[in-house]
């Protein structure tokens, strides 16, 4: 069965790797169905639906870049939690933006991890996506 720590690593890989292609679709498949996006100035996103389309919003047409530094995972049961921060670059590197997060993991009956809750804060306001 993987750990907590290996399907957060390996998900961050696929959320960079998304973020650069602009694939909304693929980030969004790494939530639960019932899952909830907290993001700065915004009410409680619900749902895969809508944590897609907010993540659309977020990566834009692809090209920028996210670079992820996860600080800490803790793993009890089927739940799971990690900690860290990120910044967002243009093609140039130019700083899109910078912030952190917590994010609340679910295991399935499968043994598979996905988001379950997601909280991230902004240090600086995310720059227009291009």
């Amino acid at each position: 069965m993987t750990s907590a720590r290996e399907a957060v690593a390996k998900a961050y890989q696929a959320v960079a790797a998304s973020f650069q292609r602009g694939d909304a679709d693929t980030i969004a498949s790494l939530y639960t169905d019932d899952a909830e996006l907290f993001i700065p100035g915004a009410p409680v996103i619900e749902g895969k639906r809508a944590i897609r389309d907010a993540w659309s919003g977020i990566v834009g047409r692809g090209g920028n870049r996210v670079a992820i530094d996860v600080r800490e995972v803790q793993e009890s049961g089927d739940m799971a939690f990690d900690t860290g921060h990120f910044t967002a670059t243009d093609p140039d590197g130019s700083i899109l933006n910078t912030g952190k997060w917590i994010v609340i993991w679910k295991r399935d009956a499968s043994g598979a991890w996905s988001i379950h809750r997601d909280f991230m804060h902004w240090d600086t306001p995310p720059a227009a996506t291009k």
